[in-house]
C-alpha cells in the first residue's frame, strides 16, 4: 500500500482524469469501488482528522481489514494493490468505502448489502452491485465456515491483546518517566503492530454482528411469533467494558486515562484539530439504573419450549457477543491512540520536529529514515487550511455520471426498546435530575457516565449497531437514532420517545 496520494476527486461523481485535489494527504478514490460513505465515522470520530491520526487510524484499519477479508474470501485480486480498498480520507474526513463493504456481503451465504447499510450506515439505499470479480468455486464453498472460524477465534484474541495493550501502556508510561527515547523505535513497532490488531479484532466483529443479525432474525422469525416487533430485546448485549473502565476513572495513570482525552484525534491540543474534536462529555458519575434483573429477552425465550428457547438463546447470545467484543476491541484500539499522544510527541522531539509540525506527518514519515523537509510541511498545513474549508458530505457517490448531489435519506430507528416521556437536555448538559431525555448530533461511549440518569436518548445520526444504540441496549435506556427532530428539540422541551418504533414526537 502506497502512502496517502496528492490528489482526489472533487465530488463532482465526474472522472476527469486529472482531479483537482482536495488536499495533498488525501488517499486515492479507489477505481472501481467508488462510493463512499461516512457512516459509524461521521457519528463517533472528529469530523476532520490530522494527518498523523489518520495515519493511526485508517491505515491499520485497511491493512487489518485485508487480512480479515482475505482469510475470509481466500485473498481475491481485487482487495490487493497501493489504492486503499476499504476506507478513504477525502478532504481530510475518514469514510467506508460502502461499495466495498457491500461486495462482501454478497460474497457471504446469508447477508445481502441491505444488512451491511441497515446496521452500519444508517439504512441508507446501497449502492449497484460493483464489477470486481466474484467468490467462485471451491472459495465460494469456503467462505461460510471460514467466516465462523474467524468470529468463534474472536473472544480469545481480544483476551490476548488486552493483556499486551496493558503491558505495553505500562511499559511506555515507566520509560517516559525514566527517559524514552532509546526505546522508541520499539514502541512505535510494537504500537504499529498491535493497533493492526485492534482494529482488525473490531473490524472482524462488525462484519460478524452482520452475519450474526442475520442469523438470529432467521432463527427467531421460525420460532417466535411476530418476532420483529420485540426485535429490540433480542439485541441485547453481553457486558460491556465501558462500566468497568468508567469505574476505573479515579485510578493515576491507568487503563482509563484515555476517557478524559478525544477517542480518535492524537493532535486534540492542536490548532485547528482542536476544533474538530469531539470532546468527552462528562465525568463518571456515580447513579442507580441499567437493565432489569430479569430482561424481556429473557422472558421471551423462557415461555418458548425448552428446544425452541435453546435455539432462540444461542442466536441472540451469539449476536450479543459480536456486539460485546466489538465494544471491547474499540476501548483497546483508543487506548492505543492515547498512548501514541506520548509516542508522537516524544519521537517529533527526538528527531528536532517541532510540536505544531508533528500532526503533518504521518507516524510512518516520523518514524523512518528522512523525514519531509519544512517546506513540505507548510504546503500541508496551506493544503489543509484549505480542505478544511470543504463542506465534505455524509455520502460520496464517485462513480462516473453519478448526480452530484446523491443525497441518501436517514429513516428514524428505534435500536433500543421502551417508552419514555421527559424534558430535554442536551449533549453539553449536566442532568439535574433523573429521566430526562438526552439528545444530541451523535454519541460514542464518552456518554457513559450520564445514561444512569437518562430515560431516553435520540440522535440525528445512527444505526442498529452504532456505539450509541449498544450502550443504550445495555444500560436498558429507549434510544431512537437518525431522527430529523434530533435537530429540533431544544434544552427544556418535553420529549416522548418509543424506543420500539423510532417515534419521537415534542410535546410542548
Amino acid at each position: 500500500m502506497t502512502t496517502p496520494s496528492a490528489t482526489a476527486p472533487t465530488g463532482t461523481g465526474q472522472d476527469t482524469g486529472r482531479q483537482p485535489p482536495y488536499c495533498r494527504v488525501d488517499t486515492h478514490v479507489h477505481p472501481r469501488l467508488r462510493v463512499y460513505s461516512a457512516g459509524n465515522f461521521g457519528e463517533v470520530a472528529p469530523e476532520r482528522l490530522s494527518p498523523m491520526s489518520w495515519s493511526l487510524v485508517g491505515r491499520p484499519m485497511e491493512l487489518g481489514t485485508r487480512r480479515f477479508i482475505g482469510r475470509v474470501l481466500g485473498r481475491p485480486r481485487w482487495t490487493t494493490g497501493s489504492t486503499y480498498v476499504f476506507t478513504g480520507y477525502l478532504g481530510l474526513r475518514p469514510y467506508h468505502n460502502l461499495t466495498a463493504y457491500c461486495h462482501v456481503a454478497e460474497e457471504v451465504v446469508l447477508t445481502e448489502p441491505r444488512d451491511v447499510t441497515e446496521a452500519y450506515f444508517e439504512g441508507v439505499q446501497p449502492p449497484p452491485p460493483s464489477d470486481v470479480e466474484r467468490v467462485r468455486g471451491w472459495r465460494k464453498v469456503m467462505v461460510g465456515p471460514r467466516m465462523l472460524t474467524e468470529l468463534l477465534r474472536l473472544r480469545t484474541r481480544n483476551a490476548t491483546l488486552e493483556q499486551r495493550v496493558f503491558a505495553f501502556e505500562q511499559e511506555v508510561r515507566d520509560a517516559a518517566a525514566a527517559g524514552i527515547d532509546w526505546r522508541l523505535g520499539e514502541f512505535v513497532a510494537r504500537g504499529k503492530r498491535l493497533l493492526e490488531i485492534a482494529w482488525e479484532v473490531h473490524i472482524t466483529c462488525t462484519s460478524g454482528a452482520v452475519a450474526a443479525e442475520v442469523v438470529r432474525r432467521k432463527v427467531t422469525g421460525k420460532l417466535v411469533p411476530d418476532a420483529e416487533s420485540v426485535a429490540g430485546w433480542l439485541r441485547e448485549p453481553a457486558e460491556l467494558p465501558w462500566t468497568r473502565l468508567y469505574g476505573l476513572g479515579g485510578m493515576r495513570e491507568g487503563p482509563a486515562d484515555f476517557l478524559d482525552k478525544i477517542f480518535y484525534e492524537v493532535a486534540d491540543q492542536h490548532l485547528p484539530w482542536v476544533e474538530y474534536a469531539v470532546r468527552p462529555v462528562a465525568k463518571p458519575m456515580a447513579g442507580s439504573g441499567g437493565p432489569a434483573d430479569v430482561s424481556p429477552r429473557e422472558a421471551l425465550i423462557g415461555m418458548r419450549s425448552a428446544l425452541r428457547g435453546r435455539a432462540v438463546d444461542a442466536s441472540v447470545l451469539f449476536l450479543g457477543d459480536m456486539m460485546s467484543v466489538r465494544e471491547q476491541s474499540k476501548s483497546l484500539a483508543m487506548r492505543l491512540l492515547h498512548v501514541h499522544r506520548t509516542l508522537a510527541r516524544e519521537l517529533a522531539r527526538a528527531r528536532g520536529v517541532a510540536h505544531a509540525d508533528w500532526p503533518y506527518l504521518s507516524m510512518d514519515e516520523l518514524s523512518g529514515p528522512d523525514l519531509p523537509g519544512p517546506a513540505e510541511v507548510e504546503r500541508r498545513r496551506e493544503s489543509c487550511a484549505e480542505a478544511l474549508g470543504l463542506d465534505m458530505p455524509d455520502y460520496l457517490d464517485l462513480r462516473p455520471g453519478a448526480a452530484p448531489d446523491a443525497v441518501p435519506r436517514r429513516r428514524p430507528t428505534g435500536v433500543s426498546p421502551g417508552v419514555f416521556e421527559g424534558v430535554a437536555i442536551g449533549v453539553e448538559d449536566m442532568p439535574t435530575e433523573d429521566g430526562v431525555v438526552l439528545v444530541c448530533e451523535s454519541a460514542d461511549a464518552n456518554i457513559m457516565p450520564i445514561l444512569p440518569f437518562v430515560g431516553a436518548v435520540v440522535t440525528a445520526r445512527g444505526s442498529q449497531y452504532s456505539h450509541v444504540a449498544i450502550l443504550c441496549r445495555e444500560m436498558g435506556v429507549p434510544a431512537v437514532v437518525s431522527h430529523p427532530l434530533a435537530s429540533d428539540i431544544t434544552p427544556g422541551r418535553r420529549v416522548r420517545v418509543n424506543g420500539d418504533t423510532g417515534e419521537v414526537r415534542i410535546l410542548d
